[in-house]
């Protein structure tokens, strides 16, 4: 299930929390909101390993088409509330949360009911494996595994190493995994190499 009018998301953030905060920008120069309707939400939650397939099935067979994109619209609130927080932190060495900012999240978080299951292990191997996923059957489920992700963002990155990118018009961001921790770029297809080319165009005029 992919929504024809969206482009297939951008995921270079090596973080679910930060790839949430990607879903709008103008990686071509043309603004793309891959949230847009609860459709594309289901869609960009699969492809960004936040939802299995079988639970995006469940919800949207269970969900009405109101109801997802009523979460939609929850997700792109969350979206820029996030955003506000991680602007506001302007790389510091340490998350700083007020009561408030948590009780944002563990709002979100506590509306969703984690299940876990034992089950049989996979075919052709013995023993047994351990499964587990939210429940969806409201609207407000589908943001539990978001805010989850902001949460492990938040308790498990350094706040140092979440930037956004060098890139003069770039709206994206990402959190820094390179072993000497310089990463500049978004990604070097989409900005790195366009900063290259800028670079080298100004060199040419000065010589």
């Amino acid at each position: 299930m992919t929504d024809p009018a969206n482009p297939p998301p951008i995921l270079i953030a090596d973080h679910p929390a930060l790839d949430f905060l990607n879903t709008v920008g103008a990686p071509h120069g043309t603004d793309i909101e891959w949230i847009g309707n609860g459709r594309s939400l289901i869609d960009w939650m699969v492809a960004a390993g936040i939802l299995s397939e079988s639970q995006a099935v469940t919800a949207t067979t269970t969900l009405s088409a109101q109801d997802l994109n009523d979460a939609a619209r929850q997700a792109r609130e969350l979206r820029e509330w996030f955003r506000a927080l991680v602007i506001r932190q302007d790389g510091g060495p340490g998350w700083q949360l007020t009561a408030e900012d948590r009780e944002v999240i563990n709002t979100m978080m506590s509306a969703g009911t984690y299940r876990l299951r034992l089950l049989p292990g996979d075919t052709g191997s013995e023993g047994l494996r351990l499964s587990g996923g939210y429940e969806i059957e409201t609207a407000e489920d589908i943001l539990a595994p978001i805010a989850e992700q902001i949460s492990r963002l938040l308790t498990d990155t350094e706040c140092r190493l979440t930037r956004n990118c060098a890139g003069p018009n770039c709206t994206f961001w990402f959190t820094d995994i390179t072993k000497n921790k310089k990463r500049r770029w978004c990604n070097m297809k989409l900005c790195g190499n366009r900063a290259k080319t800028a670079a080298f165009r100004e060199r040419k005029k000065k010589s």
